[in-house]
């Protein structure tokens, strides 16, 4: 724990975002492991200038991974969104097919084992502290994980208050929700759910057509042209919560 605690003093005097991601890039390879995330997710029905998220993995991995939507199948997400408590994950951690699929794409570009910490703020965002490493997971791992655990913990603590000085929520005042359809909000689920306009007209019993022309309104409602953008209006403004 002492690494961390010798790092408090460049955390506090770290002058931007940049400066403490280099800070906690360093922190994380001192314990031991080779990549991070840290992302922060505004709570529903609150605004800032956007989704924090700096990664270390790969790029090509997070290019990926938003183009497919993985998140609605990602076991550290939901877990985050759950509860407080530390998720250390290996293979068995993914348990579904969709989930087995997702370890053994992400394991192909290193990111074979970690630790997530969940991140729940003063203001309500909701986050995440992933550390990865590119071992075959087991017993080495285990027990540098039960060694470090705790100045991970810290390290989780010292990154959200350096990184509150930058992140700031405010509340939504000229961003009003718009009025949606019933068909529109059984689309809009089940675009968070990650599911693609061929899945959504087979649950819902629509052609693909009716579904793109739902989706079509969702965007032009939320004035945006992705998909993905309408997700995460709609998380923003509070119609829908993440699982």
């Amino acid at each position: 724990m002492h690494t961390i605690f010798a790092q408090f003093e460049a955390f506090a005097n770290a002058s931007s975002k940049d400066e403490v991601m280099l800070q906690v890039d360093q922190a994380v390879k001192s314990l031991g492991f080779e990549r991070f995330l840290y992302a922060i997710f505004p709570k529903p029905g609150v605004i800032n200038s956007g989704i924090f998220l700096h990664s270390t993995y790969p790029e090509e991995w997070r290019k990926y991974y938003d183009s497919q939507n993985l998140r609605s199948n990602d076991p550290t997400v939901t877990h985050c969104f759950k509860s407080m408590s530390p998720f250390v994950w290996q293979h068995q951690s993914f348990q579904t097919i969709e989930q087995k699929r997702l370890y053994e794409e992400a394991s192909s570009f290193g990111l074979r084992a970690g630790v997530t910490l969940p991140i729940h703020g003063l203001s309500g965002e909701v986050g995440m502290l992933t550390c990865v490493r590119d071992d075959l997971p087991g017993q080495n791992f285990l027990q540098d994980i039960k060694h470090n655990l705790s100045s991970l913990s810290l390290l989780r603590d010292v990154v959200c208050d350096a990184m509150s000085a930058y992140i700031t929520m405010e509340a939504v005042l000229d961003e009003a929700a718009p009025q949606l359809t019933v068909r529109e909000l059984d689309c809009l689920r089940w675009m968070v759910a990650g599911k693609t306009t061929r899945e959504i007209s087979r649950i819902l019993n629509i052609s693909e057509a009716g579904v793109n022309f739902h989706i079509s309104n969702l965007r032009n409602k939320f004035g945006v042209n992705r998909r993905n953008d309408v997700v995460i209006k709609a998380i923003r403004t509070g119609i829908i919560t993440l699982p």
